[in-house]
């Protein structure tokens, strides 16, 4: 039980990288370029809640109550995949025409 925790948690983990990787990639379709900034700056709000969240994930895994708070940490990593992941394709569909 506890190696099949471990698995799904290392899993949940890669994920949660991988999904922050989509997401920069994502970002760097602007390539510095300020108009296509501007075209995906309706996501900044959604982006900094998700930078805020993760730093929360961060301090509670750190955290020597994990324990207590595991399932709340583990719902918050999926939530956070599931978003990082929209915002991505959010800024693809609109900028990917423009490649």
């Amino acid at each position: 039980m506890i190696e099949n925790d471990t698995i799904m948690f290392m899993k949940l983990c890669e994920d949660f990288v991988t999904s922050s990787k989509v997401l920069r990639d994502a970002s760097a379709l602007c390539d510095g370029d300020p108009i296509k900034q501007e075209m995906i700056s309706f996501i900044i709000p959604d982006f900094m809640k998700m930078c805020a969240r993760s730093e929360g994930i961060k301090i509670s895994l750190q955290s020597e109550r994990f324990g207590e708070n595991r399932e709340f940490i583990i719902d918050e990593m999926k939530n956070i995949i599931k978003e990082n992941l929209n915002l991505a394709r959010k800024i693809e569909d609109k900028l990917g025409c423009l490649r």
